[in-house]
């Protein structure tokens, strides 16, 4: 009777433990669970975010889609791959103090690529050395409203540190420090308007520190109504919207 005490009592302390899988037929051996920051085969682990998924293709690190919203991403470090975030259908997500650096690649289109979502907070984030044949931006928005991309340092990105694209409207950019970043402005807007896809509006650029674009070379600060270049088969043009989607409020400073 003591013996058989004593194995009723090591099989609840081991299911307590983690050292035997819910549900496992008598005789298996139990498996241990996995050492810290290693997974191994068979072993599912929960999402750490909300509305986490696995990524598609473009080579994301996290990505979210869907979701209550409501959480911060924040002290963490991107880089290697061709783009860090990806945020779909989702609102109210802060990003915030991160770092974003060395990301490049063929897929590449930001360290934070949003989509369809709103009430985003972008701040006290860097990034730098983002590079991709002059499309990588440090943060795109695309059919993304009502979000603010405050206190950010963005540094040597190929392609314009802020786009927006689709309808993107009511959207601020404030506060942040640009240097030797974009190729046509710091902040600008874009999209395949010929195919159907809108203009933004009631889009604000003001209070900012900027340098040159990444050419070295002095570029605009906003642009608005992009359409063309690239693939498109068309020319490059800007100013395509009705009324202007980004308007300057002044406040910045050229550094």
């Amino acid at each position: 009777m003591l013996m058989r005490g004593m194995t009723v009592l090591a099989s609840s302390i081991a299911l307590v433990l983690g050292l035997a899988a819910p549900g496992q037929a008598s005789g298996t051996q139990a498996q241990a669970p996995p050492s810290l920051g290693v997974v191994p085969s068979g072993w599912v682990t929960a999402a750490k975010y909300p509305g986490q998924v696995k990524c598609p293709k473009g080579d994301y690190q996290l990505c979210i889609d869907g979701g209550p919203g409501g959480f911060t991403i924040s002290g963490k470090k991107f880089s290697g791959h061709a783009n860090a975030i990806l945020l779909r259908n989702v609102k109210n997500i802060t990003i915030s103090g991160n770092d974003f650096r060395n990301l490049s690649g063929s897929t590449g289109y930001a360290a934070i690529h949003v989509k369809n979502s709103s009430r985003i907070v972008i701040k006290k984030n860097t990034f730098s050395r983002l590079r991709n044949g002059g499309m990588m931006h440090g943060v795109y928005l695309v059919k993304t409203s009502g979000s603010s991309i405050t206190g950010n340092k963005f540094s040597s990105i190929t392609g314009d540190p802020v786009r927006i694209r689709d309808g993107s409207s009511n959207n601020v950019v404030s506060g942040n420090t640009f240097t030797k970043s974009g190729r046509y402005a710091m902040f600008s807007e874009w999209g395949r308007l010929e195919q159907g896809e809108t203009c933004g509006r009631g889009n604000t650029f003001k209070s900012n520190r900027y340098g040159t674009g990444y050419s070295g070379k002095k570029i605009s600060l906003i642009k608005w109504g992009g359409r063309g270049g690239g693939s498109t088969g068309l020319p490059l043009t800007w100013g395509k919207c009705n009324k202007a989607s980004i308007v300057n409020r002044g406040g910045n400073t050229r550094i």
